[in-house]
């Protein structure tokens, strides 16, 4: 059913299951006392568990890397799940429907498109049942019934209209098969996209059928072909299988190829961690997909100038977001082969034994540079620093960076910056420091107990003066204090899912992961002092603004004055600082 999915029906779901219920089917843990939990966190490598789920907030949060969320974002962030999905998830486990409302997003307007996709699937499938000549095609290529069926691999009979008719036929109209990339139109004339090819069908995060990828069986057009750019399907986001290869878990590394050919010869034979990328350059989301999936990624590029080629784009790509917990390796296939012809020649394990000599992107780094240069001069070594300079200051700063500084430093004899270098103002520096290394202001505090308890904001010291002030972040505080009071029900992970969609998301999660109140029977007494501590700053930030009025304007009217008097006189002086 298409809309959207009602605030009240999240916040009820929310209430129904327990996180703890949700990570331990997919993570270890053991109790630690009042209703926390520990275990080791999926989402980097560790061996001291870092990563805790509270049951008082609904909310987990990892010591280690960051990594925090509610129910519905844990679910996201491990299961590779969009939002929408994440819900049908916990409310199918809570034994609920979704509810939707009326009125469709931009999203959900797309769902006519989905649906001409996955009726299109249905329609190749049955095709290659009947295509005698595509079946001994793909046996041919030592594609065994259960890897066809595992890729849901069909076929596009050679019809100009084929496809068209049928789905014109269940009532899709042809805007939206064109909109679906399945059908084109020259001067008037509709014709079916794909034509006597073997149709790989493509998902997207959710499992939906987004695109195909048609290899062609006769000579007509391009050997491959994938499907156009289309409301649904970038090519640029998506990566051939990964919704397959994270349904299965987080894999301890992914292998990406360059065709879905490749990726389904390496399943057959046991790689089940391929992916691959579809007619496209490797880019910074299909890294950062990647990289939410497993800590170590492999690309197999081919051995030869456009291979290397690629893969030094892709360096250069992944580059700035080589965080210590991520790793890049590169398996040059030999010269005149493919991943598929390898893995069929020499079997599995020789292509294990092949791909454990895949090189660490700091080797491929160095040796490129390094053939740019004479390395047996100072002046190469020099030239070489030039070049790897600029590199290496794209690095986040950290470990990495400074052992690829040392690497450099060995290699040409020169000390090199490493890492991204720091912001020269002070108050730049404040601005990009991480939230836990500094302190917090007392809006930012007040802020932070009352996400970690929301229920707070039912005592009666949570009233701010109704005065105008310009303090940093007050009108945020004013509204969360009013949606707490608003709804006493609320747990930590609900108030962050209210908030999910806006700017402060990323900031108020940080600030639910913080340790702010060593006793939570201590929260209400620090809440209060705290606004105390506000209400003062209130009161010094209005009495300076009317000050100031008084001496650029030449005095206040009589309003003015009588406020400013009551004002100095709310002021403590123990306080006026």
């Amino acid at each position: 059913m298409s809309g959207r999915i009602p605030e009240d029906f999240i916040e009820s779901l929310l209430e129904r299951v327990d996180i703890v219920d949700v990570v331990s089917g997919r993570v270890a843990l053991k109790p630690t006392g009042r209703g926390e939990h520990k275990g080791l966190c999926p989402f980097h490598d560790e061996k001291t568990p870092s990563f805790t789920v509270s049951s008082a907030k609904q909310f987990y949060h990892c010591f280690g890397c960051g990594a925090h969320g509610s129910a519905i974002g844990f679910l996201m962030a491990h299961d590779g799940l969009e939002f929408p999905a994440a819900i049908e998830e916990l409310a199918h486990t809570a034994g609920l429907e979704v509810p939707r409302e009326a009125g469709l997003d931009r999203r959900e307007r797309n769902d006519r498109l989905y649906d001409a996709l996955a009726a299109a699937q249905h329609w190749f499938r049955h095709r290659l049942g009947e295509s005698e000549t595509a079946r001994t095609y793909l046996k041919g290529r030592g594609f065994d019934k259960a890897t066809v069926d595992e890729f849901g691999i069909g076929y596009a009979p050679d019809q100009w209209q084929g496809l068209f008719n049928a789905l014109s036929g269940d009532g899709f109209e042809t805007e939206e098969l064109e909109r679906a990339g399945l059908i084109t139109r020259n001067q008037q004339r509709v014709t079916d996209k794909f034509r006597d090819r073997v149709m790989f069908p493509i998902h997207d995060r959710r499992g939906r059928v987004i695109a195909f990828g048609g290899r062609a069986l006769g000579e007509h057009g391009p050997k491959y072909m994938n499907s156009p750019e289309t409301p649904v399907f970038h090519k640029g986001r998506e990566l051939y299988r990964l919704y397959q290869v994270r349904r299965g878990g987080l894999p301890g590394r992914i292998l990406v190829v360059e065709g879905y050919m490749d990726a389904a010869a390496l399943h057959q034979f046991g790689y089940t961690d391929t992916v691959a990328t579809l007619g496209t350059a490797v880019t910074r989301e299909h890294l950062e997909l990647l990289f939410k999936a497993t800590p170590v990624v492999v690309f197999c590029f081919d051995g030869d100038r456009a291979g290397r080629q690629a893969a030094w784009r892709g360096l250069e790509t992944a580059l700035p977001l080589l965080q210590d917990n991520r790793e890049i390796r590169f398996f040059f296939i030999p010269e005149g082969e493919d991943p598929d012809s390898l893995v069929r020649t020499h079997g599995a394990d020789q292509f294990g034994q092949m791909l454990s000599s895949a090189r660490p992107l700091s080797e491929v780094f160095f040796d490129h540079l390094a053939s740019q240069v004479d390395m047996g001069t100072l002046d190469g070594r020099a030239r070489l620093v030039a070049l790897a300079q600029p590199y290496l200051e794209q690095l986040p700063a950290g470990p990495f960076a400074d052992l690829l500084g040392s690497e450099l430093e060995r290699l040409s004899g020169h000390q090199a910056r490493s890492g991204r270098p720091p912001a020269p103002a002070r108050q730049h520096r404040r601005a990009h420091q991480p939230l836990a290394d500094r302190s917090l202001t007392p809006v930012q505090y007040a802020v932070a107990l009352l996400v970690q308890n929301p229920q707070l904001a039912e005592l009666d010291s949570n009233r701010l003066l109704d005065i105008p002030a310009d303090i940093k972040g007050l009108n945020f505080l004013r509204e969360l204090i009013d949606i707490c009071s608003r709804k006493p029900h609320l747990s930590t992970a609900m108030l962050l899912e209210l908030w999910r969609d806006r700017t402060e998301a990323p900031w108020l999660a940080q600030l639910a992961g913080r340790s702010v109140c060593s006793d939570t029977e201590q929260m209400p007494e620090a809440l209060a002092q705290t606004l105390a501590r506000i209400r003062l700053q209130q009161i010094q930030a209005r009495v300076r603004e009317l000050q100031q009025a008084q001496l650029v304007d030449g005095g206040l009217d009589e309003r003015q004055t009588a406020e400013l008097r009551e004002l100095l006189s709310l002021r403590s002086p123990t306080h006026d600082d």
